[in-house]
């Protein structure tokens, strides 16, 4: 069985052995494709990138306006990712889950 979810951005297509597996799979696919806006400049100008580090994947999307980024998880059960909403200590973030990256000021030792 294949399905065709389409938006103004998205155009998914799935197949499955039924109703229900069509559904699982459409499903995750929509929480990790359907991220087409920025949440902190509201641009449309967004793509999925992966980057490699230390042998380890990290999935995002970034905006390439403002240079925010959506990270995703990977869920241990099954491999399917997640938009991360929550900081490393389980409090929510701002903008949706986007954020931007800023270096950490080096110390000023002479005061």
């Amino acid at each position: 069985m294949k399905v065709r979810f389409k938006t103004d951005a998205v155009d998914i297509e799935v197949d499955g052995k039924d109703t229900k597996d069509v559904f699982v799979q459409l499903a995750h696919s929509v929480e990790v494709f359907m991220h087409t806006t920025c949440g902190m400049c509201d641009s449309h100008s967004t793509m999925p990138v992966v980057r490699e580090n230390g042998g380890n994947q990290y999935h995002e999307m970034r905006c390439m306006s403002c240079g925010a980024t959506l990270a995703f998880g990977q869920r241990r059960s099954d491999g399917a990712l997640f938009p991360k909403r929550k900081d490393k200590d389980g409090n929510w973030l701002g903008n949706s889950g986007w954020v931007k990256f800023r270096r950490a000021e080096p110390a000023n030792d002479f005061d």
